[in-house]
Order: structure tokens, then sequence, then C-alpha cells
């Protein structure tokens, strides 16, 4: 497209706003983005008592091993806990217990409710197919650094569609901050988000130096 130059300013011409019309996706009324929503990060509350349930998990099993949270820094998978200070819980899908099935289902749920809202965000097949990651911050502790959830062409990220996180605690000062968005979330508990996997969600957890934090979170993918 060449736009016209009138020496001081660009001007677009022939831009204009979508014809009113009524536009059904795979069952779903279409609408055009509004203040309410605008960002693509949409969440609901889980029940308490599945994130209990996943606390309950946490500090009895005994099959995975706890490790220090990792990060992908110039190729090459490591720990710097100056851009990610956690302790991590790889959790499989397969795993049959019932926290996990419980927390998958009620995910689910929210997924539902987002698809509804975002209806064209189902142009393909995707499910859970990486682990769970659940993740404890200490105070001072946390996600750094700005990032995205698709940022390379490894095989267990290029096909990442939607990012999910539930929050296990409540840290109103220790939430998620999204850069474009310039939007913030705060940590309550059972509330879970989910945005795009893509660059143009760069985000980053909010740092508490006052209260630890606990997270499940995952992506679904392409199939």
């Amino acid at each position: 497209m060449t736009l016209p130059w009138d020496g001081t300013k660009l001007t677009l011409v022939g831009i204009t706003m979508l014809d009113t019309e009524l536009t059904i996706y795979k069952g779903n009324i279409c609408t055009p983005l509004t203040d309410e929503c605008n960002d693509f990060i949409w969440g609901n509350f889980i029940n308490e008592s599945v994130v209990d349930g996943l606390h309950e998990f946490w500090h009895s099993q005994d099959i995975l091993n706890f490790h220090d949270g990792m990060v992908l820094r110039q190729g090459d998978v490591t720990v710097d806990k100056d851009y990610k200070d956690s302790t991590d819980l790889h959790v499989p899908t397969e795993l049959s217990c019932a926290p996990v099935r419980n927390y998958l289902d009620a995910l689910q749920d929210v997924l539902n409710q987002y698809l509804k809202r975002f209806p064209m965000a189902e142009t393909s097949r995707f499910q859970v197919k990486e682990p769970l990651s659940m993740q404890w911050y200490p105070k001072g502790g946390g996600f750094k650094l700005w990032h995205t959830e698709r940022s390379n062409a490894l095989p267990g990220s290029v096909y990442r569609h939607l990012v999910f996180m539930t929050y296990l605690n409540d840290v109103p000062d220790g939430g998620t901050e999204w850069y474009h968005q310039d939007k913030y979330v705060p940590a309550q508990k059972g509330y879970t988000v989910i945005w795009p996997a893509d660059w143009t969600h760069h985000h980053r957890g909010r740092v508490s130096h006052t209260k630890e934090k606990a997270i499940i979170t995952g992506w679904f993918s392409y199939i």
C-alpha cells in the first residue's frame, strides 16, 4: 500500500471501520474489541478447592523432582536467578491424580469462556501438550525480565498458541505485568488468566518483597 505524502505528515486515505455485520465463528458471535477487554488478556476465577488440592499436591507428592527455575539464555537452558528465581515442579498432564485432573477440568472451563469471548482464537485444534509448571517464588524472587512464550523455533515452543496461568495465593504487589498492553494483573488466589503466546504479549512477574508467590502455568499448543 502506497500512502500519499503531503510534505509534512502521512495521511491515510480510504481507511474506514468495518461494516456492522453479524459474524459467527464456530457457533459463537464475534464482536470487535471493547474497552473492557481490548488486549486478549482475559481470565476468571476457578474454585478455591481446586487450588487447595494443588497446594496439597505440591507439599505431599514424592514422585516428581523439584528443581531451580531455568531460562533460555543465549541458546542455553540455564539457572539464572537474576532472570528467574523460583523452585519449579513439572507435572505431566497424564498423571492420574485428582488434583491434576480437577485443575485441568477447571482450566478447560476458563478456556471455554475465553473462546466464547474470542472465537477466532480457535483457528485450529490445540491442547495442553507440555507438562504443567508449578512454580514457587520466594520473597524477592520472580520471573524478573520481560519475556514471551514463543520466541524461537525450538520444538517445545514453536507450536505454542495460548498461555495460561493460575495464581495459587494472594500477592497484591506480586502479580504480572504486560509491556505493550501497559497492564497489571494482581495475583489473586484462583484467578486464571489466558493470553496469546507471541511477541505482542511480552510480560514479566512483578517482584514482591513482602510475600512468597505460587503459580501453575503452561501452554495450549497446536496439534
